[in-house]
């Protein structure tokens, strides 16, 4: 994973050198390069702000060094460049894997007002925020996405930790003890020292319930709406990869539960990894021909030299089982 972020004030991300993130970088797991804009500007004081135009309070970043530095950075535009700003799309968890699948990440990290708007029409793929607050700057808003994301970078992190993490699980995490066994008249509960792991089980999944009901009971109402779906490895790739934004079913029972706005928890068969997306629009159609006629190749999930073909759902569906049922387009955004 590589991830550039330019800045005005690059002393600000030197956390990122320490801890477990500061160990993947010395170790090679990650690469990190923070990049000062002041030293792209041509300016002959690496003056980097003006006055707006039209008035106003404050000062605006000036196209001139972020364009530059971007285009010094990644010349190819091979990273996915992302400007940090409150008018983006906000950052959630379920958002760390489709970040990862990038492998290269430009963060450009705006302050005063912000940057002139011309240069991040030609240069940002997407603005992103981490919630509906105002901060001086981009520089803290990228290094928590930083943060997030290299955590789950292969090695960076044991697996089994980030397994019954809060939030990434869906609930929040149960509650943790450790030594010494009573502290200060308080005692680590029974079952925790009992050795019966599978009581230790039952007891962490009540207690990130309750404290879920608790304290997130968002969470819960945001639980109850996912739904499972297995797939093959190919399908699963392009919906993985943003490729693939329908994903086409039998109208069955089990289909008729989704609603627009639920979630669903897609699984690649043999690894069991998992991705979430949410339900845009679900289309029902009386057949599978029907239905390929709405749609072109690219929505359902065909390389451009690719047939698109009705028959493909021979490959899934037997021919009764694609008579008694309809065909249901679910559409998908991650």
């Amino acid at each position: 994973m590589k991830i550039d972020i330019l800045t005005l004030f690059p002393e600000m991300f030197a956390p990122l050198g320490e801890s477990i993130i500061g160990r993947a970088v010395k170790a090679g797991k990650v690469e990190i390069s923070v990049v000062n804009i002041r030293d792209y500007s041509e300016n002959k004081h690496k003056k980097c702000d003006d006055y707006p135009f039209g008035g106003g309070a404050g000062m605006v970043m000036t196209p001139q060094p972020v364009y530059s530095a971007i285009n010094a950075v990644d010349p190819e535009h091979k990273a996915r460049r992302i400007y940090m700003s409150p008018k983006g799309r906000k950052f959630t968890q379920d958002m760390v894997q489709e970040l990862l699948s990038y492998g290269e990440i430009l963060f450009l990290c705006g302050h005063y007002e912000g940057v002139d708007q011309r240069v991040l029409d030609m240069c940002i793929d997407e603005e992103m925020s981490l919630g509906d607050f105002v901060l001086t700057g981009g520089e803290i808003p990228a290094m928590a996405i930083t943060d997030c994301i290299c955590r789950y970078v292969d090695g960076v992190i044991a697996g089994e930790s980030l397994e019954d993490e809060s939030i990434s699980s869906g609930a929040l995490e149960y509650p943790q003890y450790t030594r010494p066994r009573v502290f200060m008249g308080a005692e680590v509960p029974e079952v925790l020292v009992s050795g019966n792991h599978s009581d230790v089980d039952k007891w962490r999944t009540e207690q990130s319930r309750i404290l879920t009901e608790k304290k997130r009971p968002d969470l819960i109402e945001k639980m109850k709406a996912e739904h499972e779906m297995k797939l093959e490895r190919a399908p699963f790739e392009l919906i993985k990869s943003g490729y693939k934004s329908i994903e086409v079913r039998l109208y069955d029972k089990k289909r008729q539960k989704i609603k627009v706005g639920d979630r669903i928890k897609f699984i690649e068969k043999s690894s069991a990894e998992t991705i979430r997306a949410t339900v845009t629009e679900i289309k029902v159609f009386d057949n599978f021909s029907d239905l390929y006629r709405f749609y072109d190749k690219k929505l359902l999930g065909y390389l451009p030299e690719e047939e698109a073909s009705s028959e493909d759902m021979n490959k899934y569906y037997t021919a009764e089982e694609q008579k008694k049922y309809k065909a249901v387009a679910i559409g998908l955004k991650r």
